[in-house]
Formats: C-alpha cells, structure tokens, sequence
C-alpha cells in the first residue's frame, strides 16, 4: 500500500510540474498598451479591436510555428509615466514583443523605456519621426508626420490647384509644428504662396485668426492637429463664412466626424490617413467584412494599423523561427510583406514608406478622395 501512495505521489508531482511547461509551450505570448480610457480612449479601442482580430485570424489559421497567439493587454491612459510602469510588468510577464501605444509622446516614453531590454515594439499609429530615431528595437505600421505633411502640400497643390495657403501652427506640440513647417516649405517650393503661419496654444483662438483672415480667404487651410481640435476648427470655419476654403488636415482626425456639429460643414475637408474602408484591394475588402462582422463597426485606420501590427509580428516570428528579441528585431527590420495598409519594407529608421489616402467626408460618409505615393 505505501509503495502504491509513493507511486501516486510521484504521479500527481509529474503532473503539476509538467502543466506549466506544457502550457508555455503552446503559446506565444505577446504585449499591447494602448490608451482605454480617457479623451485618448476612442483610439485605443479601435487598435484593440483590430488585435484581437489579427490574433483570433492567426489562431485560425494554425498560430505560428505551431503555437497559439496570446495577447497581454494593459491600460496606458495615454500617460507617459503609466505607460513605463505598465511596460515593465508586461516585461516581467516575459512577453515576446509589444504593439503599442497610439500617440507619439506617450510611445516616446515606452521607447525610452524599452532601450536596455530590446523587446521589440511596434506602434499602429505613433507617427512622430522621435519615435523610431536611433532606436534599433521600436518599428512603426504608419507613415511618419514628414511624409504626410509633405504629401498634404503636394495635394493642395497639384490636386486642388490651390495657389495661397493660411498654415496653423499649434506653439505647444513640436510635432504639429514641425509639420505646419514642412507643410509650409514644401508649399512654398511647389509655388505655393503662404497668406501667413498663425501660431496658437487651444482652439478657442481659432475663430480669432479665423476673421482676422475672412477678408482675404486662402485656398486651404492647413492644421495639423488632433480630432478633437481640429472639428473645433472645422465648426468655427463653417459658422464664420469660411465653408468653401479646403481645410486640410492630418492622420490624427480619423473619426473626427462625431465631433462636427453640422456634416455639411465637412464638405471641403480633407485629411491624410494610413488606411481607407473602402479600398477595393481583395484583402482590405475581407478585413472590412470581417471586422464588421466581429464589432458592428467599420474599421478606422488605427484598427487596420494595429492589425497589420499583428501580422508584422507573426511573420516575424516565423522568419526568425522564435520569439529571441534579436531575431524578432532582425526579422522585422529586413522582411517584406504586404499587407492591408500596402507594402511594409522598413528603412534605415524603421519607418514604412506606404501609401498615403486623401479621406474626404461627404454626406457623412469616409470615402477615399485619392491615394497618393510621393
């Protein structure tokens, strides 16, 4: 009897000590921090969104290199210094790589962060150059805020034949200034000629500069600015006379349509993004049906970037054929792929160079107004 209880002693202990193992080795485990809550909660969940169906597809489809996907998702509250506490219990939970966050200071901080480890990160939708300079281990799924504003001027040009532009300049974000800069030099190479640059700190100075100009309308108005600002703008322009100036604006107002009081205000708006609903490539039509079918809900571009983040990372992972840090980096830096978002091949800065959709509203509705490849 005691050399049977021995037996079973010695069975159950082989049991408990082999389930952790075992479970390890059926998951691939990887990190998100993104903003869940506060006014940047809006685009937190729609990255989540576009995850949790990367991961549910992968899964689908088999996992990678025989693993499932798993995915730690932790609250950022689009705080710099919450975020590197988050980071560093995602870190201790030995997660293989991070998608994260939404906006560029907050991302910053995770770089910063992230350095000594060299956990890979790739952010959906960061898209201040800061973000990825002189760090071998932080990628991005965007164009970065250069190139955009670059693009933006190349089509208020060549595309909307404008000939003056009135440029917003935020004095408190160096990014957005950075772009109303290069906004206004690329203008101005071009032949555009520049009516004046107008410095700011909040909106509410903005139906000021706004009449201060009413006498001598430019043909677009660039602002690089977040949604929330920006339809601020878009409601001032269409209530003080301004509605048939082209207001053009950045990657940051995707879903800016719920904070515009009147949609017939958004008839001459025009703002860059890294992705479109209604392209008709045969991959983003299947994206589009099947995020509809999973959050009632059309995909905005920090879904699709999110979800390409995740396929940047699984076909990372089998290229490296594991989850080591260096070979993920390695992997990723050198791969090519297309995706949802066009073709991801990184630079010397792990930027992608892709596609740049001009986003028009008309009648309500987010259409793609052109697509354009500097």
């Amino acid at each position: 009897m005691k050399a049977l209880y021995k037996f079973l002693y010695l069975l159950i202990f082989i049991i408990l000590s082999c389930s952790p193992s075992k479970e390890k080795q059926e998951f691939i485990t990887i990190g998100a921090l993104l903003p869940l809550t506060g006014e940047d909660s809006d685009e937190g969940i729609r990255a989540l969104n576009g995850i949790k169906l990367g991961i549910k597809e992968i899964n689908e489809q088999g996992g990678v290199l025989g693993k499932k996907l798993d995915v730690i998702i932790l609250n950022d509250r689009g705080d710099e210094e919450y975020i590197v506490q988050q980071y560093h219990a995602l870190r201790d939970k030995g997660i293989a790589a991070i998608i994260g966050s939404s906006y560029s200071s907050v991302t910053i901080a995770l770089a910063k962060a992230s350095e000594e480890d060299m956990i890979p990160i790739i952010s959906p939708t960061a898209s201040n150059p800061e973000v990825t300079r002189n760090r071998q281990n932080v990628f991005r799924a965007i164009f970065i805020d250069d190139y955009q504003a670059e693009v933006m001027a190349h089509f208020a040009y060549n595309s909307l034949n404008a000939r003056t532009a009135l440029v917003l300049k935020n004095r408190d974000s160096a990014g957005f200034a950075r772009m109303s800069d290069i906004f206004t030099g690329t203008f101005t190479n071009l032949g555009g000629v520049i009516t004046a640059v107008e410095a700011y700190s909040s909106g509410d100075e903005f139906e000021r500069i706004l009449r201060r100009h009413s006498r001598n309308k430019p043909d677009v108005i660039f602002c690089p600015e977040d949604y929330a600002s920006a339809a601020k703008l878009i409601n001032i322009a269409y209530e003080t006379g301004f509605s048939g100036v082209n207001i053009l604006g950045i990657d940051a107002w995707d879903g800016i349509l719920v904070y515009v009081s009147n949609p017939e205000a958004m008839k001459n708006i025009f703002y860059s993004a890294p992705f479109s609903f209604d392209d008709q490539d045969e991959e983003v039509v299947r994206f589009v049906r099947n995020y509809f079918a999973a959050f009632s809900q059309m995909p905005m571009s920090g879904s699709a970037t999110a979800y390409t983040c995740v396929y940047i990372l699984t076909e990372a992972i089998k290229t490296a054929g594991s989850t080591d840090k260096h070979d993920l980096i390695r992997a990723i830096k050198n791969n090519e792929l297309n995706v949802i978002t066009g073709h991801i091949k990184f630079d010397e800065e792990n930027n992608p160079h892709t596609n740049v959709y001009i986003i028009q509203i008309d009648g309500g509705v987010y259409s793609t107004y052109e697509k354009i490849s500097l």
